[in-house]
């Protein structure tokens, strides 16, 4: 059976580097190689310099790079301040664009949005959310939003998830689209087939969905808190968990070395031990 184009096309691409995989600092890496070998080629052959151009950009739309082996030269030559302005998320990870994925954890990461960061620590204290513990020197979460935000987690665990997302997100459920990541555990949340959001785990979108309810009666000001704002805040929460919120097993912090496809980096990772979900990473 003859090979068809759109077959052929299937089989240049490739899905880990490409989409929601794809490495935006190896993308410009590529295109700019692709443009300087393009005008060393047009130099001496214009017509053959645009087609090589062509040629090499559909390669790298296709396969994710143009040159084998460039996540490996970004990581490694490509300062950390530099790397950091490209990244995806989170929170998402979280809301896109911070990374509830975002910040100093990933978790609910709007897209292209940047909005004045707060400090979810003060912002929960204040609302009385959590409180200083009474037998160490730490915060808590103050017995009341404690049983609050696990009735919620409960209610909601076999819940809709694409309806609770819609609520987190204000957008509409037929237009949500929640599901695994080709490439990772993370859960990837699209809007009208648009990247909106992703969270580390089915554990930590449901007790960011709960902790949503939660805040919103116990925030002053919540409704004048932009979505980014509001997702700092339930990512925040997700610190205080005690138990995993879809295993309802034990929680772990470990130091762990994280791979991105542009660097390496040190973070400390909330872990559900029964059933291995990610909840929440934390720049070390």
């Amino acid at each position: 059976m003859p090979t068809t184009p759109s077959r052929a096309l299937d089989r240049l691409r490739q899905p880990e580097y490409t989409g929601e995989n794809r490495c935006i600092p190896c993308t410009v890496v590529n295109v700019l190689i692709a443009l300087v070998l393009s005008l060393a080629v047009g130099f001496l052959v214009p017509p053959v310099g645009f087609a090589v151009f062509a040629l090499s950009l559909l390669a790298i739309y296709f396969r994710g790079y143009l040159v084998p082996g460039t996540p490996a030269l970004t990581k490694r030559y490509f300062p950390d301040w530099l790397l950091a302005k490209f990244e995806k998320a989170p929170p998402g990870y979280g809301i896109e664009g911070d990374g509830l994925e975002a910040d100093d954890s990933h978790g609910p990461d709007p897209l292209h949005e940047r909005e004045t960061r707060i400090n979810p620590e003060e912002t929960l204290v204040s609302a009385g959310v959590v409180e200083p513990c009474a037998d160490v020197d730490d915060l808590c979460l103050e017995d009341d939003a404690h049983a609050t935000w696990r009735a919620a987690i409960e209610d909601r665990r076999e819940g809709d998830r694409a309806k609770q997302v819609a609520a987190f997100l204000d957008a509409e459920p037929d237009k949500v689209d929640v599901r695994d990541s080709q490439r990772s555990n993370h859960v990837v949340v699209r809007v009208d087939g648009r990247v909106a959001a992703r969270w580390e785990s089915d554990a930590a979108l449901l007790a960011d969905v709960a902790g949503f309810d939660l805040l919103e009666h116990r925030v002053e000001n919540w409704e004048a808190l932009t979505l980014e704002q509001r997702s700092q805040l339930v990512s925040g929460l997700r610190a205080f968990l005690e138990t995993c919120p879809t295993c309802s097993g034990t929680i772990s912090i470990d130091a762990e070395t994280v791979e991105s496809c542009c660097r390496s980096y040190e973070v400390y990772a909330v872990t559900c031990e029964d059933c291995d979900a990610r909840l929440l990473e934390v720049d070390a």
